[in-house]
């Protein structure tokens, strides 16, 4: 089971990446804190839209630490 985010452009004309968090199994979901979270880029993105969707990534898993908690 995976949880995709699709990131737009600001005219939500073209995708420029997806998000998702995937399940690790019932395990680790049940007894862990551990996620594990994938990012897609698309060919030809650039390097600042890419650093851009690794920080959405960091600021998603802050968010979920700090709802836990």
């Amino acid at each position: 089971m995976h949880v995709f985010l699709k990131i737009l452009t600001l005219d939500t004309s073209e995708v420029v990446g997806k998000i998702s968090k995937n399940w690790s199994g019932l395990f680790q979901e049940l007894f862990t804190d551990a996620d594990n979270f994938g990012i897609e880029f698309p060919n030809g993105i650039d390097e600042y839209c890419k650093a851009t969707l690794i920080g959405a990534v960091f600021l998603i898993v802050s968010e979920f630490l700090f709802f836990l908690f």
